[in-house]
């Protein structure tokens, strides 16, 4: 287990200087938003400069760190796969996930790993299992970058989306700039969220397909 924290605080900590840039342009676009009423025709590039100077890497990762413990992994998971009950992939990856990707050869997979299990917590401790026995393939760390990266993204997108969107409702301007500023964010969530269910999925499936070709 100190291994696996290990190897995904190493990814995550691959994925903090993206992150700490798609928190600075929102926290630009909504300095903007507040003190001129505009969304589209601001000069963002020097809105940009004047937070980054604020806001420097150390203080960013520190603020990434922060508000991504905010949220617990299974709470980040169901945001992302819109599923309450057992929402992280690998509990589904035997009965849903594994017969959409045509890269594995199932009759393959099945007679290494015996009969496929049907219950979300067999089918996420079956996948991690087979995960641990290839999590160090250059593909598998790729994807799993990605979807912690996505997956990081989808949280902090919702978390700014309560956050600036309540305070952009009670302060902004007009009620046309705070709708385009809530569907924004709004929208930012979403495409976050779809991305990481996609990567999400392929490291899965990665996995998977790793195993039955071996």
């Amino acid at each position: 287990m100190a291994k696996k924290e290990s190897k995904e605080k190493s990814l995550k900590d691959q994925n903090t200087s993206s992150l700490v840039t798609i928190l600075i342009v929102n926290i630009a676009i909504f300095a903007v938003a507040l003190k001129t009423d505009q969304l589209l025709a601001a000069d963002y590039e020097e809105v940009l400069k004047h937070w980054q100077a604020l806001i420097p890497a150390g203080l960013g990762a520190v603020l990434i760190g922060v508000i991504n413990g905010v949220l617990d992994i299974q709470t980040k998971a169901r945001l992302v796969f819109w599923r309450w009950h057992d929402p992280l992939p690998g509990c589904r990856a035997f009965t849903y996930y594994l017969h959409r990707d045509p890269r594995i050869d199932i009759t393959a997979l099945k007679q290494k790993v015996g009969p496929f299990p049907t219950t979300p917590g067999e089918q996420n401790a079956l996948w991690y299992k087979l995960y641990k026995s290839v999590e160090n393939d250059s593909r598998v760390l790729h994807v799993h970058r990605l979807f912690l990266l996505t997956r990081d993204y989808a949280g902090m997108a919702f978390m700014l989306l309560i956050a600036f969107g309540g305070i952009g409702v009670v302060a902004m301007q007009t009620y046309k700039t705070e709708l385009f500023y809530a569907a924004a964010l709004l929208v930012q969530f979403v495409a976050s969220a779809m991305a990481a269910r996609n990567y999400g999925i392929r490291f899965v499936n990665t996995v998977l397909a790793l195993k039955a070709a071996e």
